[in-house]
């Protein structure tokens, strides 16, 4: 073999490794303007519960132990965590807090670009991007929304009701 074939194949294998890596389960992704039709196209046809959370939120900090105890008593749930700091470089910080709360293993998304006037108009074109931000999407696509402390009674309800 040729020594610029072998490079060639070098490379090709250096490719495939890098691109067929398995992302961390608890790295959040990137939320961008095609995240959310991909997370509710994800979930169409069952219940999902999206929180909308943030490191900066002192409201959200204070109730990320409760998703994680929530998430916990009900395993059936789909929940998808999405922290809307505009820093995305505070991804170990973001990851650690979900991890100290027990929602690490959870789909989690993190804003990707500071433009979060437009990726908010994506997610429902009334949020004015208070935090904590909750939408409850039902099998039949229904949507219930609600902002501030989440009511885990109120959720545990709706859950129930969607099985």
């Amino acid at each position: 073999m040729k020594s610029g074939g072998f490079s060639r194949a070098i490379f090709v294998i250096l490719l495939m490794t890098v691109f067929c890596l398995p992302v961390a389960a608890d790295a959040p992704r990137p939320f961008d303007s095609a995240s959310w039709q991909q997370l509710t196209g994800a979930y169409k046809g069952r219940p999902v519960i999206v929180h909308f959370w943030g490191l900066t939120c002192g409201n959200c900090m204070v109730e990320l132990k409760e998703w994680g105890r929530f998430v916990s008593e009900n395993r059936k749930a789909s929940v998808v965590m999405v922290n809307w700091d505009r820093r995305s470089e505070e991804l170990r910080h973001i990851a650690a807090a979900l991890d100290n709360a027990g929602l690490a293993g959870l789909p989690s998304y993190t804003l990707s670009d500071g433009f979060e006037e437009k990726l908010r108009f994506a997610v429902d074109r009334d949020w004015m991007g208070e935090l904590p931000y909750t939408r409850l999407i039902a099998s039949d696509g229904t949507v219930s929304v609600f902002s501030g402390a989440a009511d885990f009674a109120k959720l545990s309800e709706w859950l129930s009701s969607q099985y």
